[in-house]
């Protein structure tokens, strides 16, 4: 799928129904003394995702029994990068966008960060409705200051919306709260023009899709949801 960026969005990830999933280690350190954590080892928060994917919005090709996911949260120390727009895909986005599977994903990470230096923690959960809303509580730790998000579109042939490593502190304070709009992402490995397309594969970058069937005619890239986080 063809695909160009329109406007600079800090992309971020539409999520839904979160069961705790695989730890892949415990926090290692000390609360920074000079950070809103003080004494606790924790900051709890609320995450509410609204989706939008309706047939009304969408209405061009607009596939049966669509949905998200499986959905997937990574809370993560800020050294660890999940994905970046503009960037070639890993081989375990590339797996989780075309077919879900976040076991890739977590290998990659693994790869990546090393899975004994307890510096992230995936939580999945089954797939979301394309129209709703679904809020779940997510905890933070002095190492694990960032979350990213992922839900892959169903069906599509690597679409996604996504959050990368939004961070819950700002300077020496939590915030209470961060909102943002969510767009659909490209993968960019298969090439596909349709949400039903077999496709082959291809080797771009990851970027916003804009055309059809997605997009509309009109200049404005529109929203598949909205990602809500909210201290406790």
């Amino acid at each position: 799928m063809k695909f160009k960026f329109k406007y600079a969005f800090v992309i971020v990830l539409s999520m839904v129904i979160l069961s705790c999933g695989d730890d892949d280690g415990s926090p290692a350190g000390e609360p920074d003394s000079g950070t809103d954590f003080e004494g606790n080892a924790t900051a709890e928060y609320t995450l509410s995702f609204e989706t939008s994917f309706s047939e009304e919005m969408f209405p061009e090709e607009y596939p049966s029994n669509p949905s998200f996911g499986p959905v997937v949260a990574i809370i993560h120390s800020p050294n660890i990068d999940v994905f970046q727009t503009g960037s070639v895909a890993n081989d375990g986005l590339a797996a989780y966008a075309e077919s879900g599977d976040v076991d890739a994903l977590a290998t990659a990470l693994e790869s990546q960060q090393g899975q004994s230096e307890g510096l992230f923690l995936i939580q999945t959960a089954s797939n979301a409705s394309a129209v709703g809303t679904s809020s779940f509580d997510i905890t933070f730790t002095p190492t694990r200051t960032r979350v990213t998000f992922l839900a892959k579109l169903n069906p599509s042939p690597d679409w996604f919306v996504g959050a990368a490593s939004l961070d819950i502190v700002d300077g020496n304070t939590l915030k209470e709260e961060i909102q943002t709009g969510l767009v659909l992402l490209d993968a960019g490995t298969k090439a596909g023009e349709t949400y039903e397309s077999s496709s082959v594969s291809e080797n771009n970058t990851i970027g916003i899709c804009v055309d059809a069937p997605y997009a509309g005619d009109g200049p404005f890239v529109e929203s598949l949801g909205n990602l809500t986080i909210t201290r406790n």
